[in-house]
């Protein structure tokens, strides 16, 4: 198995884990099953992202706390800079269309 067939069979399952989970806390099972499933799979596919990032030994950019950091190839942080934290309000309720 090459690795994009492998990666693809993870993401499939990620967004399998996140139907079930989605449909079993949501009210609406339809629609938590879906939105579960993109949720796994997005998950999954940035857990991906991250590891194979590791693997290429250049440093990358990861934000925590409103500060942003380069990860270097050992797992080292380098501090870059302070952000301002953002102002924008999200609504707790809001449908999707």
């Amino acid at each position: 198995m090459n690795e994009e067939d492998k990666i693809v069979e993870e993401l499939i399952a990620g967004g399998i884990i996140g139907a079930a989970l989605g449909a079993l806390i949501s009210k609406n099972k339809g629609e938590g099953a879906i939105v579960g499933a993109l949720a796994g799979a997005a998950i999954m596919a940035t857990y991906k992202a991250n590891e194979q990032a590791q693997k290429t030994n250049v440093p990358f950019y990861s934000e925590e706390d409103g500060v942003i950091y380069q990860i270097q190839p050992g797992g080292s942080k380098v501090f870059i800079r302070k952000i301002d934290k953002s102002t924008t309000k999200i609504p707790k309720r809001f449908k999707l269309k």
